[in-house]
């Protein structure tokens, strides 16, 4: 199963993720968010992750990733855009249809959970949900929609921003249960 452990901040955090057995790293790079990184830190941040783990540039918009798109392996932006290696979040069931991988988030980095929709059965493939996913919610998440993959990001944060190496831990460990 993909595990992506978004909002990475600190090398200290790539390691972390690298150690635990994640499969991909996000960094933000939406200037909004508590977890934002500029450009030249996050990119710093994926050439720091490449070859030990997959690196997801994080934005609302393809602009807010265009920067450093080739530093990363990934890009994750809410918005349909032409570009390949592109991960499209959101939580509407047409956006699901395009793309090769789609990540259902309606709390949109906010960690508010929301109940999951049915027609999420219908595109698990390709399937990554998020939103609020924590240790003590995400086997029954696994369990119920069986996607491609899970994404936490304030689930694994002891204080607002920051990766808990220890809830990291914990959330990995549900999820290899889970998957079982």
């Amino acid at each position: 199963m993909f595990i992506k452990v978004c909002g990475i901040t600190a090398f200290e955090q790539v390691d972390w993720a690298i150690d635990l057995g994640y499969s991909a790293i996000g960094v933000v790079l939406h200037s909004r968010s508590v977890r934002y990184r500029p450009a030249d830190y996050a990119r710093k941040l994926a050439q720091y992750a490449r070859g030990k783990i997959s690196a997801v540039a994080v934005g609302v918009t393809f602009d807010e990733v265009a920067e450093c798109y080739q530093d990363f392996d990934f890009a994750q932006v809410y918005e349909p855009c032409g570009y390949d290696r592109v991960i499209l979040a959101g939580d509407l069931e047409e956006r699901s249809r395009d793309g090769v991988l789609f990540l259902y988030d309606s709390s949109r980095g906010s960690g508010e959970t929301a109940a999951f929709p049915s027609w999420l059965h219908d595109v698990r493939e390709r399937l990554i949900i998020s939103g609020g996913l924590n240790a003590d919610s995400v086997a029954g998440v696994i369990r119920e929609y069986r996607p491609f993959g899970v994404d936490v990001s304030s689930g694994v944060e002891a204080v607002r921003g920051t990766k808990d190496y220890r809830l990291m831990k914990q959330f990995i460990t549900e999820v290899r249960n889970a998957v079982r």
